[in-house]
């Protein structure tokens, strides 16, 4: 009996130290188990449409074959961001802890004035009657008159005549982006206008009629010739324009 005894005895303190041995070796794993880091090149902000490449590691070393997760679906790397918003990014590897969690913050990119505009489009508020709506008067059979805001800061607006002969007039140019006053000069007047609408493709400013004075001849001119100027301060413009493809 004392024999069966120490032989129960034995087998247990065996047992015992076998579970022991593979907890300390489970324990020692997740131990020795590395945690990836997870940073980007192009800082935490950035705007629409713009690659972002995700460069994980341990230490100074690079982490080959580690998987992005956005919103804890995977992604590629480098990706692209296309809607604006607040993300959530980790990177995962087999072998390795979970990386930290980075916050990304996609910002709607700002258009820009700095383009060639078509004017397609005129409205003209007035203080007594009705008001006037009637496409941009296009010389036809001639190429579009255009409104160009270049890089250098200047401004050209291109005059087709009845011949399809060009004249070109403007200066310097402004966008007051707190305001939205865009101030410009064409035949020799400074225009100080409001930009109501800036996207990608289409562009409209608007202001009371004597900041348009030296455009009306050619906007309204129909109105233009019956307009006493003390009128023009009454009015409100509305000009609408595309973009150029």
């Amino acid at each position: 009996m004392k024999k069966i005894m120490l032989s129960f005895s034995l087998l247990a303190l065996v047992l015992t130290g076998t579970v022991s041995c593979s907890s300390d070796d489970n324990s020692s794993e997740k131990k020795q188990m590395q945690t990836l880091e997870l940073k980007t090149l192009k800082g935490n902000t950035v705007t629409v449409n713009e690659e972002v490449a995700f460069v994980v590691a341990v230490g100074s070393t690079t982490v080959e074959g580690s998987l992005i997760y956005v919103d804890g679906k995977q992604v590629t790397n480098p990706f692209t961001f296309t809607t604006a918003g607040t993300y959530k990014v980790v990177a995962k590897k087999e072998g390795y802890n979970d990386s930290n969690e980075i916050t990304i913050n996609v910002e709607q990119a700002a258009v820009s004035i700095r383009k060639t505009w078509v004017p397609v489009h005129v409205n003209v508020g007035m203080p007594a009657g009705d008001p006037i709506s009637m496409p941009y008067p296009k010389q036809e059979n001639c190429d579009d008159d255009t409104l160009v805001f270049n890089d250098t800061e200047q401004v050209r607006f291109n005059l087709h005549d009845e011949s399809c002969a060009v004249t070109t007039t403007g200066s310097n140019w402004a966008l007051n982006s707190a305001t939205n006053q865009l101030t410009f000069t064409l035949f020799d007047q400074e225009m100080k206008v409001n930009v109501a609408t800036l996207t990608e493709d289409k562009l409209v400013i608007k202001a009371k009629g004597d900041q348009f004075a030296a455009l009306i001849p050619i906007l309204v001119p129909d109105l233009a010739a019956g307009l006493p100027p003390a009128l023009l301060a009454m009015i409100e413009v509305e000009l609408e324009f595309k973009v150029q493809l």
